[in-house]
């Protein structure tokens, strides 16, 4: 863990001092390899090539999500399957979300990480099969359970394989397009749904994605290269290579040409020690990884113990509620159009209901550029001015305008939705919406993955069990909270709630760094065990 034990976790040097005294060089966390298997050290486009793959199974897998959505009125219609017994259905999609996050964690740091994404798009293919022969209440509900464990791997098993290939001051840019196609996806499914049944009719939604995840099982098979990488016997094994090598001599000139101690410690002797795997090697199915030889059991029992441990760490919490607020939000948004926008004075077919994402995903890109590619610069300016210290709170500023937008939104598109107002209005919330969507989750997960970088994936995992949690229950909530109050009502109240919950940024960044102080030795304790069990 070294690089985070000076400072507490999330505060960083950015940049190293230059011989004129100004901060210029980047310094690189975690610290790179000689190895030519350290995928950190991976060229462009192996690193592009990968991330690529993972952002398509991560929309993939969010479509398929939400894509049912787009079938509820028919299936009503033409099986008798009451909005309530929907809900039930979509309630136990985020009970599957969640017990599939929780129970495949350990697979990573144990078996290596393509594992995870095997199982989850093999569910994806079942669940999609299932659900395009549903001819009952029982069959829709085990379909959704199983597209829930297909949405388990973006949930947090992306992210980790993300951090395995970028630098840490690469990983906002790389988060933004995480949360791009999670949230694309998401809105992306009941719209390709809705234009698939009113052409093909809604069992050929199912259909259509299960082809998809045969199509991305089979390109993951193929090209997907496996990242697990121990980075810290890598480096002790350079470290001890070059202590021996230094040793040998005996003159103070030798040592002038020892590395700075800002740059990566490099041995060649000991990179040549180590040999590029074949392909074959990158494409095993399962690495057993250290050190998790010959205990699997044990240490896959293990981590499920010790993994909630997480949530008592602040960010996690914080992230979690952002990203649950936000699927709120959304269920809302989907039941009101479910309800609202079938009957007069909207009179929406299917294929218009569907086209209502698209004002969702043009605010969600909005979003996403200004909590990723703006926010890299932001922050990088920010610790220029700290003296070249990045400290995780800069970024959350940025969260706050979200407090305003997403508030603003929900109450345009609730109370156009409910006076019929020129479709301008609530398109133009929903687009506000999708803003604060990207805005709020993308910085979130960012200062999250900063503050914790070394036990991202059980983190997230913990980010994952809350706003699934949220999703669950307002899933039922929705409904009769619909039936006993007006749209303008309800959005009024989550107006408030996204207000308040955007603003939790303000003490973050307030009392932050004293929270990361306070909890860094539980954090390294976790991340010890962690790696030791």
């Amino acid at each position: 863990m070294s690089g985070y034990r000076d400072e507490p976790p999330g505060t960083l040097l950015l940049f190293a001092p230059s011989s004129s005294g100004q901060h210029q060089e980047i310094i690189l966390h975690p610290e790179p390899t000689e190895s030519p298997n350290d995928p950190l050290t991976w060229p462009t486009w192996r690193k592009s090539w990968h991330t690529f793959v993972l952002v398509v199974i991560t929309g993939l897998a969010a479509g398929l999500s939400t894509m049912s959505g787009a079938a509820s009125y028919t299936m009503n219609n033409e099986l008798g399957i009451t909005p309530n017994q929907f809900n039930v259905a979509v309630a136990l999609l985020f009970v599957g979300i969640g017990s599939g996050t929780y129970l495949m964690s350990p697979l990573p740091r144990l078996l290596g990480r393509r594992l995870s994404y095997v199982l989850s798009l093999v569910a994806g293919v079942v669940g999609c099969v299932m659900f395009a022969r549903v001819q009952k209440t029982g069959l829709l509900i085990a379909s959704h359970l199983f597209l829930g464990v297909a949405e388990s791997c973006a949930e947090a098993m992306v992210q980790h394989s993300l951090s395995d290939i970028f630098f840490e001051h690469q990983r906002g840019s790389v988060m933004g397009l995480y949360v791009l196609a999670l949230s694309g996806g998401t809105f992306m499914g009941p719209l390709a749904a809705g234009l698939i049944a009113s052409r093909r009719g809604w069992r050929a939604i199912g259909w259509t994605g299960a082809i998809c995840c045969g199509v991305m099982l089979a390109v993951m098979l193929l090209t997907l290269e496996e990242t697990a990488f121990d980075r810290a016997a890598h480096l002790q094994r350079e470290t001890d290579t070059e202590t021996g090598e230094l040793e040998k001599g005996s003159s103070c000139q030798q040592l002038e040409y020892a590395a700075p101690a800002h740059e990566p410690r490099t041995s060649h002797a000991a990179a040549a020690t180590d040999e590029k795997k074949s392909y074959a090697e990158r494409m095993k199915m399962v690495t057993l990884t250290y050190p998790s030889k010959g205990k699997l059991l044990r240490g896959f029992i293990y981590r499920l113990r010790y993994s909630p441990r997480c949530f008592v760490f602040p960010a996690v919490l914080f992230s979690g509620f952002q990203w649950g607020a936000q699927i709120t939000f959304l269920t809302f948004y989907l039941s009101v159009e479910d309800v609202q926008y079938y009957a007069p004075p909207w009179n929406y077919s299917d294929k218009a209901v569907a086209i209502m994402a698209v004002p969702c995903l043009i605010g969600l890109l909005v979003g996403i550029t200004y909590a990723s590619i703006l926010a890299d610069y932001f922050v990088v300016w920010m610790a220029r001015k700290n003296s070249g210290i990045l400290e995780a709170e800069h970024r959350l500023w940025l969260v706050l305008p979200a407090s305003v937008i997403g508030s603003l939104g929900l109450l345009l598109f609730g109370i156009g939705s409910q006076r019929g107002w020129s479709w301008a209005v609530p398109y133009f919330g929903l687009g506000c919406f999708g803003f604060t969507w990207g805005c709020a989750g993308d910085i979130s997960l960012s200062y999250m993955q900063q503050v914790y970088p070394e036990a991202i994936l059980e983190c997230m995992v913990g980010v994952a069990v809350i706003n699934n949690i949220f999703g669950c229950s307002f899933t039922f909530a929705a409904g009769p909270w619909l039936e006993k109050h007006t749209p303008t009502q309800v959005f009024s109240v989550l107006a408030a709630i996204n207000f308040v919950i955007t603003l939790t940024a303000l003490p973050m960044i307030i009392w932050g760094k004293r929270l990361r102080i306070g909890t860094a030795s539980s954090y390294f304790k976790f991340v010890e065990k962690m790696n030791s069990a």
